[in-house]
């Protein structure tokens, strides 16, 4: 019985609590050599039951004062983002941000709640399979780069960052 109680609590403290990165990167005014990176930890199934609106809402919270001041903001995630980002956008959406939102995502399928508040708002939403199909440039140091190429880069970035 010992033995049963202590494989069910490794296998659902792992599955509960096993780590895994959310990020968000906010571009300031077409800024692309400063993104603000930030992101959270899920912790897993009953982890986020317990706790992750509260992280979510914390997060929002943070990013909304980071980016607030701005006129335009984009932010870029990929399809495991999504409900960090909802819990910003609903922020920006419930202080009645005046400035322009961009969103871009990496996803197969586009998200139903970020769709329907960006539309609400006059706000864009972007989707692409994968982040090399991001269209267009961004100027960094006076250098054109592939806009595809860079977010794929800062992707990595914030993922080696974030553990």
């Amino acid at each position: 019985m010992k033995k049963l109680i202590l494989a069910l609590f490794i296998i659902f403290g792992t599955l509960s609590f096993s780590a895994f990165d959310k990020v968000v990167i906010g571009v300031i005014n077409d800024n692309y050599e400063n993104p603000i990176i930030s992101g959270t930890v899920n912790r897993g199934g009953l982890a986020n039951l317990l706790f992750g609106m509260k992280k979510d809402r914390d997060f929002a919270k943070q990013m909304y004062q980071n980016l607030s001041d701005a006129d335009k903001l984009e932010f870029i995630i990929e399809k495991h983002d999504e409900s960090a980002l909802v819990s910003v956008l609903k922020l920006f959406e419930k202080n009645k941000y005046k400035g322009k939102i961009e969103v871009t995502e990496v996803a197969a399928s586009e998200n139903k709640n970020i769709h329907q508040i960006t539309t609400k708002n006059g706000w864009t939403y972007n989707i692409y399979p994968s982040a090399n199909e991001i269209p267009g440039t961004v100027a960094i140091s006076t250098t054109d780069t592939s806009k595809g190429e860079f977010v794929q880069g800062l992707f990595e970035k914030a993922k080696k960052a974030l553990k």
